[in-house]
């Protein structure tokens, strides 16, 4: 994970620093992930969202890029904040995994993911992983496992299989998640810029509650 403190960065300083981090070769097409509304997604509250990520509720741990393209890492830039709410918390999957003794290590190995949502958004569809994964570069192990999405903004179904009792293998391990050992919670200010491993590391958001001014700029980086 990278922190710097920067203020004032323009979205080509955001893209030139994004390229940089990258380790692909050729034009910026092939270096960042780019939507329909290009390679830079602005990210705020929006009363009228039809996808939880734009409203005030809590985002659930999940990782970027699994019902599309997954990128290697994620820049987010702080353009504005106040009021309480809105802090972003990331889990360290590679450390929980450390964690288990070797019978807990064999249960998670047996246990697959379904996750399903609609496409409202700029993603959706049904993608299916393993818990249990490798980091493509560190050759870590890393787990995959998203909170479930209950809501009625593009709620995610997730299904597990593999293991005798799915819901009770599930709190188990997000209340590992959620232990302090493996979670860093960031309080924003304007001017920050966060870079973190999407692979390693899994990421949600707290309720905006009075700071419904928080906005990012967000680059997905190949």
């Amino acid at each position: 994970m990278l922190f710097l403190k920067h203020q004032n960065l323009s979205d080509q300083d955001l893209l030139n620093l994004a390229q940089k981090l990258s380790d692909k070769e050729g034009p910026l097409e092939d270096k960042v992930l780019h939507w329909d509304f290009g390679p830079i997604m602005n990210m705020k509250f929006d009363p009228d969202a039809k996808n939880y990520l734009f409203s005030s509720q809590r985002v659930p741990l999940h990782w970027d890029g699994a019902f599309y393209k997954t990128p290697k890492k994620l820049l987010f830039y702080c353009t504005e904040t106040s009021g309480s709410g809105g802090e972003t918390f990331f889990v360290d999957t590679t450390l929980v995994w450390e964690s288990l003794s070797e019978s807990e290590k064999d249960i998670c190995r047996k246990v697959k993911l379904r996750y399903e949502t609609e496409k409202l958004s700029h993603y959706g569809g049904v993608f299916e992983t393993n818990l249990v994964t490798t980091h493509p570069d560190t050759g870590q192990t890393i787990l995959r496992l998203a909170e479930r999405v209950e809501t009625e903004l593009n709620p995610v179904k997730l299904t597990i299989t593999g293991v005798t009792n799915p819901w009770g293998f599930y709190e188990w391990l997000v209340n590992k998640f959620y232990s302090a050992p493996f979670l860093y919670e960031h309080h924003w200010q304007t001017g920050d810029v966060l870079v973190i491993d999407n692979f390693r590391y899994l990421h949600g958001r707290r309720e905006l509650l009075t700071n419904k001014n928080r906005s990012f700029k967000r680059i997905q980086i190949l």
